[in-house]
């Protein structure tokens, strides 16, 4: 008997089968292939010319949520709202849950599913948010130190006596004025470097708050100067690889075949074959334009990052016990594995200290758009009380390119649901929420409190 993660259980059944290998079947067996597995995969040597074989699958951890409660939730929302697809993923107990999709990654020609990749538009400050809180933690980088510690004496605000940090740049309120999404290192210190690029304010006063594009362009770049490298790079080691997500914010180094053309009400926001021609970065500064909203991830890979945050920072995974058992089909041999579920038992990776997560959850001041609803600003995430049938949720929504997205999570339950669309109408409900992500989110959030969708 061993105890394993389920994917790396399949990893190495996968590693096991294609290096079996193949030779003619004894007659009546239903195989035409014999496996030559390796000389121990258990602690102990299997005999040779024996198949494995996986008698059953895992049951999935015994959480509320089913498939077929996401598949329901699909079908009624989609009866009401129009979109070329969309893709869901959630959060239960604070591990990933379940997961679906409607719709056409590429008309007529590919499915949408929960893991096709999206452009998740402004939820990729979420990302760099993360990032951010991650460099804090390994004291990479001072949260509250100006900006001229990483570009230079040069780079300060001349109106005002406190200056930009990347604290204040993570509440929309650094003083920089909204300039054009660019990028370039010299480019933008040249611009920092400006007194036009600067309001005359204090830093960190909410009284002029302003959701800044082009201030992610610099917070982004501020992380590269502190780690010395490409955020990419930093977010792939200290993230996406320990998570097993496939995701960047280069869309070109993803398999076409995976992304989702990023369709609009009216034609084709971003096609795959230009999102394969992005160029890739190669120097601190040149991924700036990206920040803000250029993140491509899954529903599915987006959902565990959400969890790491609705889990204070760990990333929890169920953990399976393997049993391999000897039986004879049609007088051949074979082993088979069987996969149970081990009750409250997980494989628990810490991704950022309870501490950063709390700072990113900490409201600093109130935001009303007149539009909507007020919302809290925190570092990067938006919080708000009684929204979508939860005592509070935590929050940020992308558009662009066609795409709508909102991902939302409860840090009280530990639940929390993605979800991504192409084509759909640009329609908001009063709590400034893009309306058929959140009613999508809404029946899910119903369902693992317990109540029928």
């Amino acid at each position: 008997m061993r105890f394993l993660r389920l994917g790396a259980f399949f990893t190495a059944l996968a590693l096991l089968l294609t290096a079996c290998a193949s030779a003619p079947a004894d007659g009546g067996s239903g195989s035409s292939t014999r496996e030559e597995p390796p000389a121990d995969i258990s602690g102990s040597a299997l005999p040779q010319a024996i198949p494995l074989v996986l008698w059953s699958l895992p049951e999935p951890p015994r959480l509320i949520l089913t498939q077929e409660d996401v598949d329901a939730a699909l079908i009624q929302v989609m009866e009401e709202y129009s979109a070329a697809a969309v893709s869901v993923a959630t959060v239960e107990q604070g591990q990933l849950s379940q997961a679906g999709a409607w719709g056409w990654a590429v008309k007529n020609q590919r499915e949408m599913t929960p893991d096709t990749k999206v452009r998740v538009a402004s939820i990729s400050k979420v990302v760099v948010a993360m990032c951010a809180m991650s460099m804090a933690d390994e004291g990479l980088i001072d949260l509250d130190a100006p900006l001229s510690d990483h570009w230079g004496s040069g780079v300060r605000n001349p109106y005002s006596e406190g200056q930009p940090s990347v604290r204040t740049l993570m509440t929309h309120t650094s003083s920089l004025r909204n300039l054009e999404i660019t990028r370039g290192l010299s480019h933008l210190r040249g611009l920092l470097q400006r007194p036009s690029t600067w309001r005359s304010m204090e830093p960190g006063n909410g009284g002029y708050w302003y959701y800044s594009n082009f201030g992610l362009c610099v917070l982004g770049t501020t992380l590269e100067l502190a780690c010395g490298g490409l955020l990419e790079n930093y977010l792939q080691e200290r993230f996406l690889q320990p998570l097993g997500a496939s995701a960047s914010f280069y869309s070109e180094t993803l398999e076409a075949g995976q992304l989702a053309a990023l369709y609009t009400t009216g034609g084709v926001g971003r096609s795959v074959a230009e999102q394969m021609t992005q160029t890739t970065p190669t120097q601190i500064g040149q991924t700036a334009s990206y920040f803000p909203g250029g993140f491509t991830a899954s529903a599915r890979d987006m959902a565990k990052l959400a969890a790491v945050l609705a889990n204070d920072g760990v990333y929890k995974e169920p953990v399976y016990r393997s049993v391999e058992l000897e039986s004879t089909q049609d007088a051949q041999d074979i082993v088979g594995v069987i996969l149970q579920l081990m009750e409250n038992q997980y494989t628990e990776t810490r991704l950022l200290s309870a501490e950063s997560v709390e700072a990113l959850e900490q409201p600093y001041f109130t935001v009303d758009p007149i539009t909507s609803s007020p919302f809290q600003q925190c570092l990067i995430l938006r919080r708000q009380e009684d929204l979508l049938g939860q005592d509070v949720l935590y929050y940020h929504t992308g558009s662009a390119y066609g795409v709508f997205a909102l991902m939302t999570y409860n840090p009280e339950t530990r639940n929390g649901v993605v979800v991504l669309t192409t084509g759909a109408p640009r329609n908001t409900d009063d709590r400034g929420l893009y309306a058929l992500c959140a009613d999508l989110s809404e029946k899910l959030y119903e369902k693992m409190d317990g109540d029928p969708i």
